[in-house]
């Protein structure tokens, strides 16, 4: 049974134990399958297109299958150092574990820049109907974004149950534009 979500004015904290409990409810793998073939329908294959991805935590969607079924897209991830920001590098090699225990590109993987962008494929902890991402708390995401270009698209991919209709949002928040689900891809509002 999915929690009651918190009020509108309440704070990023409790909004993320909210998402933590809701997030332990789901079946992750239908919400991942579910959410893979409806961005294998959006994202147009192209030789060109450069797609940021995450390789998923527990409780994330997992988007492999996704990078599987398209050899053209030339698909990155994010590496989080133990200090500073986080750096873009191809997908293809080596893979090693983070120390909190999430799989990143090995450091010898290709570094791409955040301007080489097309799509940008979001995890998050909870989004809103107007694109604001609840994130973990380190503003790494939002950070990385900053660099992107403005023509870039970004995509929170997130179960339809944690779509809220206002999350709490700072100013240095980046919003999504869409919104990836089983239910389909939406433009936020």
């Amino acid at each position: 049974m999915t929690p009651i979500a918190p009020g509108p004015d309440s704070p990023k904290g409790d909004w993320r134990e909210w998402a933590k409990l809701a997030r332990a409810e789901l079946d992750w793998a239908v919400v991942s399958e579910s959410i893979v073939q409806n961005l294998q329908r959006w994202i147009v294959p192209d030789d060109y297109l450069t797609v940021l991805v995450f390789l998923p935590m527990s409780h994330e969607v997992n988007l492999v299958p996704l990078m599987e079924g398209d050899p053209t897209t030339r698909f990155v991830a994010t590496r989080t150092p133990d200090r500073g920001e986080l750096t873009v590098h191809e997908l293809g090699g080596p893979l090693e574990v983070h120390r909190f225990g999430f799989l990143q590109p090995h450091s010898s993987a290709t570094q791409a820049t955040p301007d080489e962008i097309d799509i940008a494929l979001l995890p998050g902890l909870a989004f809103d109907l107007f694109g604001t991402r609840l994130g973990r708390g380190a503003g790494y995401f939002d950070r990385l974004l900053s660099s992107t270009r403005q023509d870039a698209k970004r995509v929170g991919v997130v179960p339809a149950d944690l779509v809220v209709d206002r999350l709490p949002a700072d100013i240095h928040d980046i919003p999504v534009e869409y919104l990836a689900t089983e239910e389909g891809v939406i433009e936020t509002a």
